[in-house]
Parts: structure tokens; sequence; C-alpha cells
């Protein structure tokens, strides 16, 4: 959110901030979890004095522990991603901003988006998730991750769109009566 509040123009204003579907979360923990499994088996053997440390009970201490160092560099990887990426719909652009130390940014304004294309699955719409895909003019072809509720997404970047394209929308038919 920071960066999208540094890079506003004087006239922008912020509308909407897209989220990642719980499942990301989900997917995080479980190679976690999975790389605890070992762990508590070897906890496990350990307690109940099976484990007498010959070279080959070493081994298996140590590929235990690799699980599990491997299974905490994925959660912290994925939650890395999570939360330094910013999906950000504002009355003048759509930003896509990734990264935490190196930054990687793509932005289009409203009123160069051609079309916004939603993918779900059939597990995504059960689950709420999909991707969307933004083409601008010319080559701008931007690719968001998994999100949660991508068609209330793409509502919003349509009605931004609609806004940056045509002004503010009176009710003519309103003013004549």
């Amino acid at each position: 959110m920071g960066y999208v509040k540094n890079t506003l123009a004087p006239v922008e204003e912020y509308l909407y901030r897209a989220k990642f579907n719980w499942t990301y979360d989900f997917g995080s923990w479980f190679w976690f979890a999975l790389g605890c499994v070992p762990v508590a088996f070897w906890l496990y053997l350990l307690f109940q004095n099976y484990l007498q440390f010959p070279p080959e009970e070493r081994m298996f201490t140590i590929l235990t522990f690799a699980a599990l160092a491997f299974g905490g560099i994925v959660l912290l990887r994925r939650y890395v991603h999570k939360w330094t990426t910013v999906i950000a719909v504002t009355s003048m652009r759509l930003i896509l901003k990734t990264g935490l130390v190196g930054r990687d940014s793509h932005e289009v304004n409203l009123d160069k988006i051609e079309e916004v294309l939603v993918h779900q699955s059939f597990l995504g719409r059960i689950l709420g998730f999909g991707v969307l895909t933004i083409r601008g003019t010319g080559i701008a072809v931007i690719k968001f991750p998994v999100l949660a509720r991508p068609m209330e997404i793409r509502r919003e970047i349509e009605t931004a769109v609609a806004a940056a394209k045509n002004g503010p929308k009176t009710n003519s038919s309103r003013d004549s009566i």
C-alpha cells in the first residue's frame, strides 16, 4: 500500500486493493506441515528410545531436519511474496507491484486497457479464486497471480476503466425531467 500512496498523482484516488485467496495460505502451510511430519516421526522414535544414533540414523536425522528447513523456506518465501505484492486500482492506473528488495512494477493507464480476462477452473469457482490477465493497447499484457474474488476485481477494474474513458457519468434522462 505504501508504494501506491507514494506514487499517486495529485488528482489520483486510490479505489481498490486485491487480495490473495485463502488457498494461497493453505498451500504455504501445507508445505511447512509436510516438512514437520518427519520431525514428528523423529521425535516419536527419540522418545521411545528407538534411536541409538548409529551412522544410518544420523542420516535420517539430517534428512528429517532438511525436510523441516525446506518446508520453512517454502513457507517464508510464499509469505514474503504475499506481503510484498500489491495489486491496486486507482482512478487513473492499474498497478501490480512485487518484490521486497528489488521491485518489479507493472502499471497500465486505465484508458489503455482493452480487455480484462478471468480464468477460473471448476475448483477455483467453488473456492473463490482465479487468475486475471489484463490486455492493454500495444503489447501490454499483465498476468496477475491467483487472487480472491476475481469477478469482483474485474468489476472494479471495468468500472474504473469506464470512468477513466468516459469521465463521470450523468443520467441524462433524469436531467431532462
